[in-house]
């Protein structure tokens, strides 16, 4: 509706700047000149407005396209660190289930004047222990 009120306004403008060029009036000729310079003002305007909104959707287009991606990486991340958590989890799960069996191993086979089985059983024992509280301690992060 505005570009055709600018589109009269310079038809006016345009009609009473011819008359005033015809009459030999200056000022019925400037006024012509006047307002076709408002109506050519007005589409600049409305063309810079038109300009701006254009580019503030593209900006939010590109913006969304952008936090898009990036969400899809960390969640992507995200699960990776899971997985090799998990895997981690379960290889520690595996040697203290062994240390576990070895110890086990070590105190059946053990007879009562072999100290260096002993010893052997013992810090099997400890290191099961330790590794206990490790998993332990990984479990609840």
């Amino acid at each position: 509706m505005a570009e055709l009120e600018n589109t009269a306004d310079k038809v006016k403008g345009t009609a009473k700047e011819a008359a005033g060029t015809v009459a030999g009036d200056d000022s019925l000729k400037s006024e012509g000149q006047g307002d076709q310079a408002v109506a050519n003002a007005k589409d600049a305007a409305a063309n810079a407005a038109d300009s701006a909104m254009t580019a503030a959707s593209d900006a939010a287009g590109s913006v969304a396209e952008k936090a898009t991606v990036v969400k899809e990486k960390t969640t992507d991340a995200l699960n990776s660190s899971r997985a090799a958590a998990s895997e981690a989890r379960s290889t520690v799960e595996d040697k203290v289930a062994e240390l576990r069996q070895a110890t086990f191993d070590s105190l059946s086979d053990l007879d009562e004047g072999d100290t260096r089985k002993a010893g052997a059983a013992i810090a099997a024992v400890v290191a099961a222990i330790v590794l206990f509280f490790v998993v332990r301690a990984v479990r609840n992060r």
